[in-house]
């Protein structure tokens, strides 16, 4: 029996639970729990340790399936599944979200995080949710990999229909398993089709629930926030005093003066205003938008960063 491995990873809500769940032969192990974060936007549940399954390829070989979370805090998963659980795996599959803002930013994010894991195996890098944002399309994945000087292969999947899945198995071992019934192992696994009947976007649906300034309001630690459209003009807000308020949107506006009297610091993605016994003021920005978090003086402000790049990766004006 030939036992192959594969690591599915990517950022929350890219489909690595479904697309386990799509491919398995046996009922999945997962560890999800309630989102408490910033992910309630997008997701009611997320995975905190990792997702298991098994695809029965044939008589003489199977393919374990392992998913990390997609959580920057649960980094330390990421360390012990590549050293131990995972360390003799096949390839490193890299679901990529095409309705974030920038999807190539997640990629190079995930790449460096990976790198020494990938420079010893084949990377796939597998879009989803394209059905919702057509671009970028492949082409465009496939020009940004070449600039990255990083090859791997781009395959378009839908997570949550089995046969799309499996074109990402046909890809990894199709080359040295010529006696796998590829047709009759796609009806098997076909029950695990989670596609819905009629054809709404559950993730617009998701993401219309809950707005940017409640999301980011909702992670554990957060006093208040403010959201800010491309030209600074105030969206909502929920801040402690207008006194935070003010002091939040002098910030916003500092980064703009910094960036003109400072041009060779590049551009600004956010700056931070903190001291041992008072709330953290941290602002985010992009092109479109800002978003300004008060946060406890406990909370860790890399915590802070990762919550506030999610919601604004996930956030569209």
């Amino acid at each position: 029996m030939t036992d192959y491995k594969v690591l599915f990873t990517g950022s929350v809500s890219s489909g690595k639970t479904t697309a386990v769940k799509s491919l398995s032969s046996i009922e999945t192990i997962d560890t999800d729990a309630s989102a408490s974060d910033s992910v309630i936007r997008r997701k009611e549940k997320t995975t905190i340790a990792m997702d298991y399954g098994v695809l029965n390829l044939s008589d003489n070989a199977k393919l374990h399936l392992y998913g990390t979370p997609g959580q920057e805090r649960f980094k330390f998963m990421w360390q012990l599944m590549m050293s131990d659980i995972v360390h003799d795996a096949e390839a490193l599959i890299l679901l990529v979200d095409n309705t974030r803002k920038d999807p190539f930013k997640d990629i190079r994010f995930y790449v460096e995080e990976f790198r020494d894991f990938i420079i010893r195996r084949r990377l796939i890098i597998a879009v989803t949710h394209s059905d919702i944002k057509a671009n970028p399309d492949y082409k465009a994945y496939m020009q940004d990999l070449k600039a990255m000087g990083l090859y791997a292969t781009v395959v378009f999947i839908d997570a949550r229909d089995p046969s799309s899945v499996l074109k990402l198995v046909k890809e990894l071992v199709g080359d040295y398993e010529p006696d796998i019934d590829w047709a009759a192992l796609e009806e098997e696994i076909a029950p695990n089709s989670t596609l819905p009947t009629n054809i709404v976007s559950e993730v617009e649906e998701e993401t219309a629930k809950v707005s940017l300034l409640e999301a980011t309001l909702h992670t554990r630690g957060v006093k208040g926030a403010i959201h800010l459209d491309a030209n600074r003009k105030i969206l909502a807000a929920q801040m402690p005093d207008t006194h935070s308020q003010e002091l939040m949107e002098s910030l916003v506006n500092l980064v703009a003066v910094i960036e003109k009297k400072a041009a060779f610091l590049g551009q600004i993605d956010d700056l931070v205003l903190c001291g041992p016994e008072q709330e953290s003021l941290s602002v985010f920005v992009d092109n479109e938008q800002a978003l300004g978090i008060c946060s406890d003086k406990q909370l860790s402000l890399n915590v802070v960063k990762q919550q506030a790049a999610d919601l604004l990766q996930w956030s569209h004006l």
